[in-house]
Formats: C-alpha cells, structure tokens, sequence
C-alpha cells in the first residue's frame, strides 16, 4: 500500500489552477469587457435615440393637425389649447419624451417672426442624462420634414435618423 502514496500526492499537486492560468483567464475577460461594453453603450444610445424621435413625429403630426384647424404653428407643446403633448400625465416635466431621454421643444424657424408661428416651426428633441453623450446630439425635424441633428458634423442625417 505504500506504493501507491506517492501517486496520490502527485494527483493532489495537480488537481488546482495555477496563479498564472488564473491570471490569464482575468486578462481575456478584461479584454473582451474593454471591446464588448462600450459597443453595448452605443447600442444603447442608438436604440434611446427612438425615444425622442418617435416624440418628434408625434409633435410633427400634432402640429400638423394644429395648423389645419387654426390657420398657423403654435410653441404650445403641452396644454389643450396647444398640442396637448403629454407622454407621462404624472410627470414633473411634460416636455420630457416619453421615456424621459430628451427634453422636447418647438421654436420658431430662424429669420421669422418669433411672436408668429405662421409659416415654418423646428421641433427639438435635446438630448438627457447618458443620452448626452450621443454623437448625434440634439435632435431637429421642422414643417418642411428637413430632419437634422446638432452633433457631430461626421454624423450624417441619415444614421442619426
């Protein structure tokens, strides 16, 4: 029987991770965690980014029905003599989008009138939160259906929108 011993002290020896194998293991995962989270982040932005621009075409349709009935555009996002704009009725802000990542407005498009909003509106959809850090920046659609954004200049309409 006392053959058999020094087998069973080599098995022992051998049955565990070594430091080394450990730590190569801890380096993969740090790698594949550097290349998959930021990817996963973007994505998340990208798919945040819907948000406001299913907003901004709920406002474009709003505002649309506004002008036909009332011969002009209205910055009156949120009251029923506006557009009656509410996604959340208990929310503290009701200019926030629906699922609070951009902060909606409407102005008047450059070089008219400020007081009327008889020809041309740009509704903007600015960004919230993490969603601040969105290449595309601040959203913009106006009465003329132009779709643009205020981010990076790299960034054309087409991959923002």
């Amino acid at each position: 029987m006392s053959g058999h011993e020094p087998e069973r002290r080599s098995m022992a020896g051998n049955a565990g991770f070594s430091l080394i194998e450990v730590m190569i293991v801890l380096v993969i995962i740090g790698v594949l965690l550097l290349v998959a989270v930021p990817g996963y982040q973007d994505g998340m932005r990208k798919s945040r980014r819907a948000d406001g621009m299913r907003d901004l075409m709920e406002l474009v349709s709003r505002q649309e029905r506004f002008y036909a009935q009332n011969s002009r555009y209205t910055d009156n996002i949120n009251t029923a003599a506006g557009l009656n704009f509410r996604p959340d009725e208990d929310a503290d802000d009701p200019t926030v989008s629906s699922e609070g990542h951009y902060t909606l407005s409407v102005t008047e498009c450059a070089g008219f009138d400020p007081d009327e909003f008889d020809s041309c509106y740009e509704l903007r959809a600015a960004p919230l939160g993490e969603q601040q850090k969105d290449p595309c920046g601040t959203l913009t659609v106006n009465s003329k259906g132009q779709r643009g954004h205020t981010g990076s200049p790299d960034n054309d309409e087409l991959r923002c929108w």
